[in-house]
């Protein structure tokens, strides 16, 4: 629980919804790995957090502050990887954004159209 007031009586001030999920999100990193520590069950096949950074030039960015290596795949997509032992921060970007969720959203109406045996066409096609 937050402390509701400062030395100087002064009401503290509230962290931002940003603030309190990061709080959150570094409490439960602490609990797994208290709770590894305590296990003998197996650890996860894979230990990537992904951070995805929407473009290529905030994953340069951040590669650069962090002195790391920047591999790009055969789209062009730009990613980096942050390691502490055997886990992985992933950072991962687009060199368009826009046009990857246009390729991944015309993907999925197809693949749904095909399994409803209908056929997805232009406009410009339909009668």
């Amino acid at each position: 629980m937050l402390n509701q007031r400062t030395s100087g009586g002064l009401p503290a001030v509230a962290p931002s919804p940003q603030e309190d999920e990061r709080s959150r999100f570094v409490q439960g990193l602490r609990s797994l790995a208290d709770w590894l520590e305590q296990t003998d069950l197996p650890v996860p096949s894979d230990q990537r957090m992904l951070l995805p950074f929407h473009s290529n030039t905030a994953v340069e960015k951040f590669a650069a502050a962090h002195s790391l290596e920047v591999e790009y795949d055969n789209e062009g997509n730009a990613s980096t990887d942050l390691a502490f032992g055997q886990v992985r921060y992933h950072v991962y970007g687009y060199v368009d954004f826009d046009q990857h969720c246009a390729r991944a959203d015309e993907q999925r109406a197809r693949q749904w159209a095909d399994e409803h045996g209908l056929v997805l066409r232009p406009v410009d096609e339909v009668v």
